[in-house]
């Protein structure tokens, strides 16, 4: 069964809102953030603009980007079908970036708006929509990693047990890297 998008509260829907709402991507794509279209979905774009994106606010020791974190999850990912579900977990910040966690539970409109784009990227590629549990399992784990090797060694401080971080370590990639390499997990995935 195929889930609908999200429908736009009457105060989003207005045209003069509508037309407003969109960003002009590296692949020279006009994208609207309100009425997201599959076609308008670019894989390049999305490796480019998470590849530069700063998970964490930028509140991290070394610089440790979105696109490096999405990668991380592809790879631990028990499936492949997993795997092409994390590497694209987070895309929808390629188009409205990364809001931290506080700043997105005070805007009830940026979860549908965000809602509506993953659910563009997931008809794009194919992916289940909503994701499946498993990837918030995985992606609280990649936190617990990150927390303990670009922030702090106090994972108590922030509600993480001992056992949850990865056994590997994060080494942070710049930008290129992992533009490169999210490009060539979607394409090994997508085969």
């Amino acid at each position: 069964m195929k889930l609908e998008m999200t429908p736009l509260p009457d105060r989003l829907n207005r045209p003069e809102v509508v037309e407003k709402s969109w960003v002009v991507t590296l692949s020279g794509s006009r994208f609207s953030i309100l009425k997201p279209e599959p076609e308008a979905v670019k894989i390049e774009d999305i490796a480019c603009a998470l590849a530069r994106q700063a998970r964490f606010n930028g509140h991290t020791r070394f610089f440790y980007s979105v696109g490096q974190h999405s990668c991380l999850g592809a790879q631990v990912s028990p499936t492949k079908d997993v795997a092409l579900q994390m590497l694209f977990h987070d895309a929808t910040e390629a188009y409205v970036g990364d809001l931290v966690s506080p700043v997105k539970a005070l805007l009830p409109d940026f979860e549908i708006i965000e809602s509506r784009i993953h659910w563009a990227i997931a008809q794009k590629f194919g992916l289940e929509y909503p994701m499946p549990k498993i990837v918030k399992q995985i992606d609280r784990r990649l936190l617990a990693t990150e927390i303990r090797d670009l922030i702090t060694k106090d994972l108590k401080s922030w509600n993480i047990k001992e056992d949850e971080p990865f056994d590997f370590p994060i080494i942070p990639w710049p930008p290129e890297v992992t533009e490169a390499r999210f490009l060539e997990l979607a394409r090994e995935l997508m085969k």
